[in-house]
C-alpha cells in the first residue's frame, strides 16, 4: 500500500484524495502501542491538507469571478464536505492524547492502556464516519439550501378540512 503525503494528493480530484487518505487509514491503523505517535500525526497531516483544500475549494468558487459555472455549483456541497473533514481531523486528533500516553515506559501493561485503546478505536471509527460523510457531500445531488423541496399538494380530505 502506498504512503501518501499531502502534496501527493494534489494531483488528485478531491474525490480521489478523499478515498485514497480513507484508504491510507485503513491500511496503516493506529495500532495502540508506543508507536503510535507518529502514525497519529502523519494521518492528522494527511485529513488536515484535504480539510483546507476543501474550504479553499469553496472559498474560490465564491469568492472569485473567474470561477465557473460548475465551479460555483459545488460550493455548498464543498463547504459541507469540508465541515465533514473538518470533523474527522478533529476525532482523529482525539487520539492523539491516548496515543502519547500509551508512549510512555510501563503504559502498557495498565488497565489505563486498554482504556486508552478502546479510545483510540472510537475515535478512528468516528473519523471514518465523517470521511463518508464528506464524501457523500461530495458525490451525492443535494439542493441547494436556497432551494426548498415543495411541500405536496394537501389530500381532498385536507383540503376540505381547511374550508
Amino acid at each position: 500500500m502506498h504512503t501518501y503525503e499531502p502534496t501527493d494528493l494534489d494531483d488528485m480530484t478531491l474525490e480521489e484524495a478523499l478515498d485514497a487518505v480513507r484508504a491510507h487509514l485503513l491500511a496503516h491503523p493506529t495500532p495502540a502501542t508506543a508507536d503510535s505517535v507518529f502514525t497519529v500525526l502523519r494521518h492528522i497531516d494527511l485529513l488536515c491538507h484535504l480539510t483546507a483544500r476543501a474550504a479553499g475549494d469553496a472559498q474560490f468558487g465564491l469568492a472569485y469571478d473567474q470561477a465557473s459555472a460548475a465551479e460555483q455549483a459545488r460550493v455548498e456541497p464543498l463547504s459541507r464536505a469540508a465541515a465533514h473533514l473538518g470533523r474527522a481531523t478533529a476525532h482523529y486528533t482525539l487520539i492523539l492524547a491516548p496515543a502519547i500516553a500509551l508512549s510512555r515506559v510501563g503504559a502498557q501493561t495498565t488497565l489505563q492502556k486498554q482504556l486508552d485503546s478502546i479510545d483510540i478505536h472510537v475515535y478512528f471509527h468516528d473519523a471514518l464516519r465523517a470521511l463518508s460523510d464528506a464524501r457523500t457531500c461530495l458525490t451525492v445531488p443535494h439542493l441547494p439550501s436556497g432551494q426548498a423541496i415543495p411541500a405536496p399538494p394537501p389530500s381532498s380530505q385536507q383540503a376540505n378540512r381547511l374550508r
